[in-house]
């Protein structure tokens, strides 16, 4: 009696395996799972605000170098992060970074379902606000070139973000600031996990106000 000749490929659709949301690792998994993808150990382990916090230093990606980190709620994979370590004395090199990464994150996950310059103060600026939230609301719209705009991001004034979404994951690159510091990052949240983040983080705030 023969038996089919079964091919690799079918075998891999009949018993599919774990895709890969981020990294190595899947949403949902324990932090010893995740820690087994990475290579080195975690430069910290910390909770904060009811949550897990895994980082590592020093990692490098096509978009940027700089921290991972992991976070964890309720046990699970929930969310993770590149933190760009780079120091600029131009504070505009900042928008350069954010613009050097946007068209790999394109290549890797599509157009942005989500973008905007958001202006909270045009102190800075020479325009007045309502022209700045009508004609320079796209990240695009904002050069290198352009006087103050890393300074204004670098005081919370200007902040920039792109948004990419699948089944499972949304992808959000963002440019902010606060005190003169300005902080790049290139987010991915599961989709599915989100409810339960929330929930974590209102128990632990419920427990600091009861009433």
């Amino acid at each position: 009696m023969r038996f089919p000749v079964v091919s690799l490929a079918c075998l891999l659709l009949a018993y599919p395996i774990w895709a890969q949301d981020f990294r190595k690792a899947t949403w949902g998994m324990t932090q010893a799972q995740v820690m087994e993808t990475e290579p080195d150990r975690p430069a910290e382990v910390r909770q904060e605000n009811g949550e897990t916090i895994l980082k590592y230093e020093s990692v490098k990606t096509a978009e940027l170098t700089g921290r991972l980190i992991y976070i964890f709620a309720n046990g699970k994979l929930v969310r993770a992060k590149y933190v760009s370590n780079a120091e600029h004395t131009e504070l505009n090199d900042f928008i350069v970074d954010f613009h050097t990464a946007e068209p790999l994150l394109m290549e890797k996950y599509g157009k942005p379902v989500a973008e905007r310059a958001v202006w909270d103060n045009d102190l800075y600026q020479q325009e007045r606000l309502p022209y700045l939230d009508q004609d320079r609301t796209l990240p695009s719209d904002i050069l290198p070139s352009d006087q103050h705009a890393g300074l204004s991001i670098s005081l919370g004034y200007l902040r920039l973000y792109t948004q990419r979404s699948s089944a499972h994951t949304k992808v959000v690159h963002s440019l902010t600031g606060e005190n003169f510091r300005i902080v790049h990052q290139i987010e991915y949240r599961s989709v599915k996990l989100e409810a339960i983040e929330n929930e974590v983080l209102h128990a632990y705030q419920s427990s600091f106000n009861p009433n």
